[in-house]
């Protein structure tokens, strides 16, 4: 429901993100707002007995996120957003923690090389590594699910697409929130609700979008998902609310993998913003963690019954 709570908290945001985001000239001046907000204790706070450890997965740096029910055998494979641009370690790892804790997972979040100085395909390149050296560790595919947050959501759907060419083990499967799926920025709710959306405008949008594509297509499928063949993937759970530029990349993204004959679940939040499960403040958000580990607790045990059928 489109509370007095979630237009108050939009209210806000609209003022420590969307206003000062719109005066970041740099990607720069961008990363430093972003790292300010996430130092900042009471936008998010990590949930009790969370501890963060560095690692590193085919070279590149990772950072398990490990709750006191976490067990070592389930695996949450986190891609984090922020525009392919920034990263605020902080709140992603605060939402990754509740939601290893809400299924007794352990969380492993992708440091992946940030734009315009490691433009695509340096982010896809090294989500999939991680992945392929999850498996080649001897972790099994249906102990771990992929999730991302908007460009997160981006990379865990083309590390999808990337593990079916490849006809390798795909993942018991995947949670995508706000995800971006359309770099063509085709999709009405970009216009509609540009004036509207508490976190970015739509030039921000496009920003961070061109740091990372640069010259390349937009409608290419290993950039945007939703021009893709989005047959034989695992079951996708995906989230966004009303109040935000890329809700119908998440809706639009969802009919296509049906049309495709995909698995997916399509859950479309009344009044709340841009990856609205990283701020646990919101009812809404709870919530959805609790959707999200019910997802997740589900295919775990799917697809370890398809897993010892096929054995």
């Amino acid at each position: 429901m489109d509370s007095w709570r979630n237009r108050a908290f939009n209210k806000v945001l609209f003022r420590i993100m969307r206003q000062r985001l719109a005066g970041c000239n740099t990607t720069q001046e961008m990363r430093d707002l972003i790292l300010s907000i996430d130092n900042y204790g009471a936008l998010i706070s990590a949930p009790k007995g969370m501890e963060v450890i560095p690692t590193k997965f085919a070279h590149i740096p990772c950072d398990w996120v490990n709750m006191p029910r976490s067990s070592g055998s389930k695996i949450i494979l986190y891609f984090h957003g922020g525009g392919f641009c920034f990263h605020s370690p902080k709140i992603h790892g605060a939402f990754l923690g509740r939601l290893a804790n809400a299924t007794k997972s352990r969380g492993l979040m992708v440091d992946y090389s940030l734009a315009p100085e490691n433009p695509y395909p340096t982010a896809p390149d090294e989500c999939f590594a991680v992945y392929r050296a999850l498996l080649i560790q001897g972790y099994l595919p249906h102990q771990i699910v992929l999730a991302g947050d908007s460009a997160g959501g981006n990379l865990a759907m083309t590390t999808l697409l990337r593990l079916r060419e490849a006809n390798l083990p795909m993942p018991a499967g995947a949670i995508l929130m706000s995800p971006v799926s359309d770099m063509a920025v085709t999709g009405e709710s970009a216009f509609k609700k540009c004036k509207d959306d508490p976190f970015f405008d739509l030039s921000t949008l496009l920003l961070m979008r061109n740091n990372y594509i640069g010259n390349q297509n937009p409608c290419s499928p290993d950039i945007s998902p939703y021009y893709a063949k989005l047959h034989d993937l695992p079951p996708i759970f995906i989230t966004a609310g009303t109040e935000e530029l890329l809700m119908d990349d998440a809706v639009n993204l969802a009919e296509k993998i049906g049309e495709d004959g995909g698995d997916v679940t399509i859950n479309v939040v009344k009044g709340v913003p841009h990856v609205y499960p990283l701020f646990y403040q919101l009812s809404e958000a709870r919530e959805a963690i609790k959707l999200m580990a019910g997802f997740i607790n589900d295919k775990y045990k799917s697809a370890k019954s398809e897993q010892k059928k096929a054995s």
